[in-house]
């Protein structure tokens, strides 16, 4: 199985160090918020990674961690709660929204059940052992502010490798230097970044206090770095996931604080391209800024055609979202659901050749030979083909099916086309057959 590797810029043969067991870690949500369809997108193609895995007799250890302490995540619990807002206040707000991430994974139908999430509050102890050892190794030190800070020119003097992710040039006309506090910079700011920061009255009383950190809370990327440990064991992860937004600084950042303690952290990085939303970056001021939620409320069966239409699309090509190309999708997926039928074969013999080329997935699907073989095929595309066969039609529904086909009996197709439309509105598509009148979800 060849895969694009981040880190070496190039296709590789992937192989995971313990035979057929394969380490797999993503960088799940910051539940501050219900995710975007760009997050989504990152998701499903780690799914589609995860269920090719699988397809090719992997045993896939996979782990997500829940970002529910950063400062999107104080802020927006502040918001709600107040400025006497605590840890507890914290954990009920951010888990609304993990509940909500969990019903956008069903609904986009990425293998939830095979995942273990780990939410960075439930790991804090652990968080600050790793960084108090980060500081006895010496890269990392308490800075008169309170905080704690990694330091990259002690790190980059023992590695020389800092920024690799990005590229081997990254460093070149950069100066390393002074320090940032907040969780998110640009490439330009090479600044000392915080492992652990000191409490202050903009976090209300949401902090934890240690004898040696003092009082406060994590820094983003050490998270990151800690989970990937505990999940497995110290041992290096064989391929972490994310979306091209994360390769600096935060994964860049996590491999300068987790090799001192082992080094590869990371054997493969896999990583998603951006989702443009006509054609602009996704945002709320521009108008364009979609979640699930937001598309159920315009199209039936938004979350599978969503998944549908993110297939098309390699996981290392700009795709561009439109509430047509969604629509298309839909439409798309009856047409396959239509041509599975009833019947089962054996995988497609292109199907392995095609996955196995750097997840080529958009040509696995127009490959005419998969389309034989689709229910099979479905085992890495996850679309749930064939399932419409037993849709459980609503009683008010079947009813205006009912009215339907006593009008086309008696060749009233007025009221035959008025009764269609009501059904379309109600999210069912009713089709004219030889055997009758066929409903299936729109």
């Amino acid at each position: 199985m060849k895969l694009y590797n981040t880190l070496a810029h190039k296709i590789e043969e992937f192989k995971p160090v313990d035979g057929k067991t394969v380490r797999l870690y993503t960088c799940g949500p910051t539940v501050y918020n219900f995710a975007h369809i760009g997050n989504l997108r990152s998701y499903i193609m780690a799914d589609l990674l995860y269920r090719s895995l699988v397809y090719n007799g992997y045993q896939v250890q996979w782990v997500m961690n829940l970002t529910d302490i950063d400062d999107k995540t104080i802020k927006s619990a502040i918001a709600e709660h107040g400025q006497q807002a605590t840890v507890a206040d914290l954990r009920s707000h951010t888990d609304k929204f993990i509940q909500a991430f969990y019903a956008d994974l069903d609904e986009v139908n990425v293998s939830r059940d095979t995942i273990r999430f780990i939410k960075v509050t439930d790991v804090i102890p652990q968080i600050q052992q790793f960084i108090t050892d980060l500081i006895d190794k010496g890269y990392a030190y308490t800075a008169d502010d309170g905080s704690t800070y990694f330091n990259i020119e002690k790190y980059q003097q023992d590695f020389g490798d800092y920024g690799a992710l990005v590229g081997e040039k990254f460093l070149e006309g950069k100066k390393v230097g002074a320090r940032v506090k907040v969780d998110e910079y640009d490439k330009e700011n090479l600044s000392d970044f915080a492992l652990w920061k000191a409490w202050d009255e903009a976090d209300a009383q949401i902090f934890w206090d240690h004898p040696r950190l003092g009082k406060g809370r994590p820094g983003w990327h050490i998270e990151c770095s800690v989970i990937n440990n505990i999940a497995f064991s110290g041992q290096p992860t064989d391929i972490h996931t994310g979306g091209v937004d994360l390769v600096f600084p935060h994964h860049t950042n996590e491999i300068a604080q987790s090799q001192p303690m082992y080094k590869p952290f990371t054997r493969h990085w896999f990583h998603s391209e951006h989702l443009l939303v006509d054609g602009k970056k996704m945002a709320k001021s521009a108008n364009n800024f979609y979640t699930l939620r937001d598309l159920k409320e315009k199209l039936n069966g938004a979350g599978l055609a969503l998944r549908y239409l993110f297939l098309q699309s390699h996981y290392k090509t700009r795709q561009n979202f439109t509430l047509g190309s969604l629509q298309a999708a839909r439409n798309g997926l009856r047409h396959l659901n239509n041509l599975v039928g009833e019947q089962s074969a054996e995988p497609a013999v292109n199907l392995k050749k095609f996955l196995d080329d750097d997840l080529n997935i958009p040509q696995a699907l127009g490959d005419a030979e998969v389309r034989d073989h689709l229910l099979n095929a479905d085992k890495i595309f996850g679309l749930k083909l064939g399932q419409n066969a037993t849709l459980q039609i609503p009683a008010e529904i079947q009813q205006l099916v009912e009215q339907r086909e006593q009008a086309r009996l008696a060749k009233d197709f007025a009221k035959s086309d008025e009764l269609r439309k009501k059904i379309e509105a109600a999210g069912y598509l009713v089709e004219d057959t030889p055997a009758g009148q066929k409903v299936s979800m729109m």
